[in-house]
């Protein structure tokens, strides 16, 4: 990670901690626009094409299958290291039978939940290409500090979006991406 990407890591925790994902995906977009073309501009115009409500209904499978274990009071969403495993991007998902709060994301380590198939996230492969020919480029650092964080934000905000149509989420969902432990957005079934 360069230093671009951990200023605006620091910068955007807040307003990602106030549920604000299309305010941090805005920043990005205007910070990506404004500095000067690289192969990861093409982030511009692509977007993540899961359908919400399929989401939706992989995580309310995933709700229900470990519900009958234990209670759950927590869900976590973790997409893989994109960066470095450019032939498939997905994520796996977590629960838990406490919510260890926002102080300390630690507790994310210890889920008690069992394997459930990843999912697979469609709509960004020709910026997999890019990370795969370009992400060690040192001439396009900016520009990759930047799509690398507005990957991360594409993902809460399908998490996000996928809410709306969950009907077991009864407790806090949180989601990121590997390694980035305190870039973490949560979200809350609203009726």
């Amino acid at each position: 990670m360069g230093k671009l990407l951990f200023e605006l890591h620091d910068e955007l925790i807040p307003t990602l901690r106030m549920g604000e994902i299309e305010s941090c995906e805005r920043v990005l977009l205007n910070r990506l626009a404004a500095i000067r073309e690289s192969p990861f501009h093409i982030a511009l115009d692509l977007t993540i094409t899961n359908n919400p409500s399929d989401i939706a209904a992989y995580f309310d499978g995933f709700f229900r299958k470990e519900s009958l274990r234990f209670d759950i009071r927590a869900a976590y969403a973790e997409m893989n290291g994109f960066d470095i495993n450019t032939d498939r991007w997905y994520f796996d998902v977590f629960a838990f039978t406490e919510y260890g709060g926002r102080d300390d994301y630690d507790w994310l380590a210890d889920w008690e939940s069992e394997r459930y198939p990843e999912m697979t996230i469609t709509g960004l492969e020709p910026l997999q290409k890019v990370y795969e020919e370009s992400y060690d480029d040192e001439n396009f650092g900016d520009a990759s500090d930047v799509v690398t964080l507005l990957v991360v934000t594409k993902f809460q905000d399908l998490i996000r979006r996928a809410t709306a149509d969950m009907s077991e989420l009864r407790f806090p969902l949180l989601a990121t991406t590997h390694d980035f432990d305190a870039f973490i957005y949560e979200a809350r079934r609203v009726d």
